[in-house]
């Protein structure tokens, strides 16, 4: 819906098929707390753009990380602690506080849909003699420019239309609870133990962690597991409802946005697993800018990626996670 809006702010028409909406009802997270300064750089910008549509709500950020962590890298203020209200931490880590912001994106993406003129059908990508296309409601529809931003279904749609991507879809999981006022407070981060939590209404909260195949399914007792995670740290939880989201990667463990070379006019925008709400609009706003002749290159662009091997997205440490930086220090 960004990468539209910035088009058309270009000058460009945009015509946009979206299917049924299926955004979460609830509110997503956006943080600055994360290891690599061009992702925060994405972060801020994205809240920019965010205050054009909504004021997000800000939460307290908590991050616990073991004691030995080198946060130097950590480009936006922030306070180290030892102790926390209504969490418990052991003696070898900290909790890192910073500040978050919830996003009500079911509301920006309802009100850019309409302001766009997306229609509720279903697009499909097709490629004939170079140039990309799309057929909906059993018509072909052309233009100069295409662009393929559809979630998980990215590499199946490209696939379909005999084009490799280097991007996988898989499964998220989210557990809804009843939680504790201590606790409804904080955006968690658990790099430790590896649970993540945000608020949502009052006196109700999501959390969930990891990855499964697409189709698999959640664990036998996920939730069991993740209320256990969550009550080490002395957090009283009652948990309500198991969902089941979708998701999509990069090999990089993050998204990715350029132009497909084998095909004149299409551009791609994804694999942003659980990113997008952070530095999705400011990667919109790089691509539009792509596509007007104004862009340049960084870390996430497409090009660099398309000769990657075929990987598991379970198995990608997703480069916004201070749990990556982990896994690469451990």
């Amino acid at each position: 819906m960004f990468t539209a809006y910035f088009l058309r702010e270009a000058g460009f028409d945009v015509v946009g098929f979206g299917g049924e909406l299926t955004y979460p009802l609830a509110s997503l997270v956006l943080t600055q707390s994360m290891p690599f300064g061009e992702d925060v750089e994405l972060a801020r910008r994205s809240l920019e753009i965010y205050r054009r549509f909504v004021e997000p709500r800000e939460v307290v950020s908590v991050d616990i990380l073991p004691r030995w962590v080198d946060l130097s890298r950590l480009a936006t203020p922030h306070e180290v602690a030892g102790k926390l209200e209504g969490l418990r931490l052991s003696p070898d880590e900290v909790a890192v506080i910073t500040r978050d912001y919830l996003i009500p994106v079911r509301r920006v993406v309802a009100r850019l849909r309409k302001e766009l003129g997306f229609t509720d059908s279903y697009g499909l990508l097709k490629v004939e003699d170079g140039r990309a296309f799309v057929v909906a409601d059993g018509r072909r529809v052309g233009g100069d420019v295409v662009v393929l931003a559809a979630g998980y279904r990215n590499s199946i749609l490209a696939r379909e239309a005999g084009l490799a991507l280097p991007l996988e879809p898989y499964e998220c999981y989210g557990v809804l609870y009843i939680v504790g006022r201590r606790l409804w407070r904080y955006s968690v981060g658990d790099h430790v133990l590896g649970w993540y939590g945000r608020p949502a209404t009052p006196p109700l909260y999501i959390a969930g962690d990891g990855c499964g195949r697409l189709g698999q399914g959640p664990p036998p007792n996920y939730v069991r597991r993740i209320t256990a995670l969550m009550r080490q740290r002395g957090a009283p939880v009652l948990p309500l409802y198991l969902k089941t989201g979708y998701c999509e990667v990069g090999p990089h463990g993050g998204p990715l946005y350029g132009r497909h070379p084998a095909v004149e006019n299409l551009y791609v925008i994804g694999g942003f697993n659980g990113y997008g709400s952070m530095v999705g609009p400011a990667l919109a706003e790089r691509l539009a800018e792509l596509v007007g002749g104004r862009g340049s290159g960084d870390v996430f662009r497409l090009e660099r990626y398309l000769d990657s091997k075929p990987f598991n997205p379970c198995e990608v440490a997703e480069r916004h996670d201070w749990g990556a930086v982990l896994l690469r220090n451990a």
